[in-house]
């Protein structure tokens, strides 16, 4: 009887080890497909290097606007010091844009979906919370402003309106992204979604970058109107 309950009790053990060799081997083979999956590319296109060199030019065009003004010289009627303050706001949002990060994110010839988080996060952090948070939101206050800018009670609403929707434009994308790192074998189906997923992410993140940067050219062109040229 003894003997009996001992090789029963092996065999449970056997088992119990063939079911972690076998879930081991699982996880293995799925990481593998995950792996795969997640590596998969987009190779850009010309024309997609084309708006990105336009990025550039749009951020040197902002300085060109802002450049308008020089606080010494200026003898226009509008307040010298909210002058001043807007465009110490549009230099560091360029300054803060325009980096070595920025343009390596940019020159990439091929994009994964690695690739694609990292233009997310430098949208979040560096366009949405550094420039049109802490630097721009201010300038869209309706109440309570503290610059005196003969024509910005006009035009805060819009500002405030385009900054919301930029500051909230890829919340939805992050998400997606994010869905990304869920472990799944993968049908031909869901491969071809994951690689339409990369390359569709990217062109939506480049628009945003566009739509931001455009904005503060925008300003940048209200900016200059009001200086008049005036140096």
């Amino acid at each position: 009887m003894k003997k009996f309950i001992v090789e029963y009790l092996h065999i449970i053990a056997y088992a119990i080890t063939g079911l972690v060799f076998g879930f081991s081997f699982f996880l293995l083979l799925l990481n593998c497909y995950h792996y795969r999956d997640l590596h998969k590319t987009y190779i850009k296109q010309e024309s997609d290097f084309t708006q990105e060199e336009n990025l550039k030019k749009r951020l040197d065009e902002i300085n060109t606007n802002i450049s308008t003004f020089n606080k010494n010289a200026y003898q226009g009627p509008e307040n010298s010091n909210s002058l001043s303050s807007i465009k110490t706001r549009l230099d560091l949002c360029v300054r803060r844009i325009n980096t070595d990060k920025f343009n390596e994110i940019l020159s990439r010839k091929e994009i994964n979906i690695q690739d694609v988080y990292e233009m997310q996060q430098f949208y979040q952090t560096i366009i949405s919370n550094e420039c049109l948070v802490k630097q721009l939101y201010e300038i869209s206050l309706t109440e309570n402003n503290p610059l005196q800018i003969s024509t910005l009670p006009t035009m805060a609403p819009f500002f405030e309106d385009e900054i919301n929707q930029l500051i909230k434009s890829t919340d939805y994308m992050q998400k997606i992204i994010k869905n990304n790192s869920s472990y799944a074998f993968s049908s031909d189906s869901s491969k071809l979604d994951l690689y339409d997923q990369t390359k569709d992410s990217y062109y939506s993140l480049l628009n945003d970058y566009t739509e931001a940067i455009d904005f503060m050219y925008d300003l940048s062109v209200w900016y200059k109107n009001i200086v008049g040229g005036v140096s």
